[in-house]
């Protein structure tokens, strides 16, 4: 699997969101067409007719439900790809396992931007990369833009994916998407 990159993910996510809207229309189209024969067919008694609308409308209702949960798999799966990347490869072994975790402890208690860069600084210096990503991946998700560019130029395979995650955090998330959620999903209007 290749590695994204934010113009990868630039691509693909607005293409896949774009497919998931387009088959959520068709199926409300075919819900109209199929609820208009339904109604138009007079062989049919109006209880029938009821009958038949509602199943119709449970129809419609669990294939759009079906199509969101496709959708919110499909970004949650590369929102956790594009992280996976972000963090890289990181051993297994019990002294780094144990090296990440004294890390993501000590930059938890980091609350000012100015010490955060000051220990980004000296695991720069020191070569301890696992306080560097540490600090940088604390650094992006409190919104401390200096220290996190300044450990992306340090990192220059972090800075893509960084980027890709960006693009994908701030177009999947946020009032404008759910309302565009909401509006794709709803059930169509008779």
């Amino acid at each position: 699997m290749s590695k994204s990159t934010a113009a990868s993910v630039e691509s693909a996510l607005p293409s896949a969101l774009s497919s998931y809207k387009d088959r959520a229309s068709a199926v409300k189209d075919a819900h109209r067409t199929a609820r208009k024969a339904i109604l138009d067919d007079r062989m049919i008694s109006d209880l029938a007719k009821k009958e038949k609308l509602l199943a119709l409308d449970n129809d419609t209702r669990t294939k759009l439900d079906n199509l969101r949960a496709d959708q919110e798999s499909y970004v949650t799966g590369l929102r956790e790809k594009v992280e996976r990347e972000l963090r890289g490869n990181q051993p297994a072994d019990a002294n780094s396992v144990l090296l990440r975790r004294d890390a993501s402890d000590r930059v938890r208690k980091i609350t000012d931007k100015q010490e955060a860069m000051d220990a980004l600084n000296d695991a720069l210096a020191n070569g301890d990369d696992s306080l560097a990503h540490a600090v940088g991946n604390r650094a992006r998700n409190v919104g401390w833009v200096d220290v996190s560019e300044t450990w992306q130029a340090a990192y220059p395979g972090v800075a893509n994916s960084a980027a890709a995650l960006a693009y994908v955090e701030a177009n999947t998330s946020g009032a404008a998407y759910n309302m565009a959620n909401q509006i794709t999903y709803s059930a169509p209007l008779d």
